[in-house]
């Protein structure tokens, strides 16, 4: 009985801080067949009579009821700390011993022992899967009374025991399993073996551990240390993409557009010519002052330019002269001064100029006044043309 004190107090002491905890388990019950007759001659030499009679006993075969009390270290493996208790009959080497009329005798038998139930999935990995095999590794206390019919302890033994043992969990749901297990026990005193299949269900208070997932390592940024080997025929000096080994155009400026050998791309753009020519005359007269000259001849330059451009030149009158035909004709004269100044001075074409004279009908200031007669009297040229010429494409460039 003091075997199962020490039993109930242990588990009593053990469940009160983990009962609260994920990963305790709890087999209320566990129920299994005891098989001890390999140790029969062993037991005899062992459980000689109290009384020194010369007879002594040996247990047969018998039914196991136990209990256990565990907490999970990981997912798949527990400790665990087990109590049963196997009660079945006693042989004695003579069928009758004084006092005990009837020959028959009780044995019990008490085992403690601390478990270490290890999953293979410790080593195949976690699953899924509702089996769980395992290993059972431990070792505790025996304790066997044998007694008379009158319930006299007539021998007994305590004893050393290791646990080996193979069995698996079902797992119904995360707080139910179902346990079978088969137990090789090993007296270390004694030097016997004893085996015991049994089965069992087992409670989870709080659920399974879970499994802990695994943080690859941070890796270090692998930096290409390998030199760069530039090749001759990769070589680009002037950057417009296309390598010096087949650059036909090297030293193309950067914002050029090149075509595939390199050189640079041709288009033709047109550039419009439109400029206008102011020229101011003394009353009554068609003499080109000296002050007008240079602007003529910026006109004649740009005409030399574009070779198609044309001028049309107009001349006009104040109204100040005898009559509408003499400022008609003197408008016509001051267009012509400026055209012959461009053919005799500048060479002009005489085809490329037009002269027209509008006397004193369109004027720009009234002729009421000095200064308004002196705006009047005038030459208005205005020069149109345009141009086409092949430059060099450049990357800023938009081309029609």
């Amino acid at each position: 009985m003091k075997l199962n004190k020490i039993a109930l107090a242990l588990v009593a002491v053990t469940a009160a801080p983990l009962a609260a905890n994920a990963g305790v388990t709890i087999s209320p019950l566990l129920l299994g067949y005891h098989y001890s007759e390999a140790a029969d001659d062993d037991q005899a030499e062992l459980l000689g009579d109290y009384s020194g009679n010369g007879n002594s006993y040996y247990k047969e075969d018998g039914l196991y009821t136990g209990a256990a009390l565990g907490i999970e270290l990981t997912p798949s493996t527990q400790f665990q700390v087990e109590y049963g208790v196997s009660n079945t009959d006693a042989i004695a080497s003579n069928d009758v011993t004084p006092g005990n009329a009837s020959g028959s005798y009780d044995a019990e038998q008490e085992m403690i022992s601390g478990n270490f139930l290890i999953g293979t999935e410790e080593f195949t990995g976690y699953t899924d899967n509702a089996l769980k095999p395992y290993v059972l590794v431990g070792a505790g206390q025996s304790k066997i009374e044998i007694e008379d019919a009158a319930g006299d302890k007539v021998s007994g033994t305590k004893d050393t025991i290791g646990n080996l043992g193979l069995g698996a969990m079902y797992r119904i749901n995360d707080a139910l399993s179902l346990r079978g297990e088969a137990r090789a026990i090993h007296n270390f005193d004694n030097n016997w073996w004893e085996g015991m299949a049994l089965a069992g269900l087992e409670v989870v208070l709080g659920g399974h551990l879970a499994p802990t997932v695994a943080v690859p390592p941070m890796q270090e940024p692998v930096v290409d240390t390998t030199p760069v080997v530039v090749v001759e025929s990769d070589l680009d000096s002037d950057g417009d993409g296309v390598p010096d080994s087949i650059d036909a155009c090297p030293g193309t400026p950067m914002n050029v557009v090149v075509d595939e050998r390199g050189c640079p791309v041709p288009v033709d753009i047109t550039d419009e010519l439109k400029m206008e020519l102011r020229v101011f005359f003394d009353n009554d007269k068609s003499a080109i002052k000296n002050q007008y000259k240079p602007e003529i001849a910026k006109v004649a330059e740009k005409m030399r330019e574009y070779p198609n451009s044309t001028a049309r030149i107009e001349g006009h009158a104040s109204k100040t002269g005898p009559s509408a035909r003499y400022n008609q004709r003197l408008s016509e004269a001051r267009a012509v001064a400026v055209k012959s100044m461009l053919t005799n001075e500048f060479g002009i074409a005489p085809n490329r100029l037009s002269t027209v004279g509008y006397g004193y009908d369109n004027p720009i200031a009234p002729n009421d006044t000095e200064e308004g007669r002196a705006m009047n009297r005038r030459v208005y040229a205005i020069i149109t043309g345009d141009k086409t010429m092949t430059v060099e494409q450049t990357k800023d460039m938009v081309v029609q």
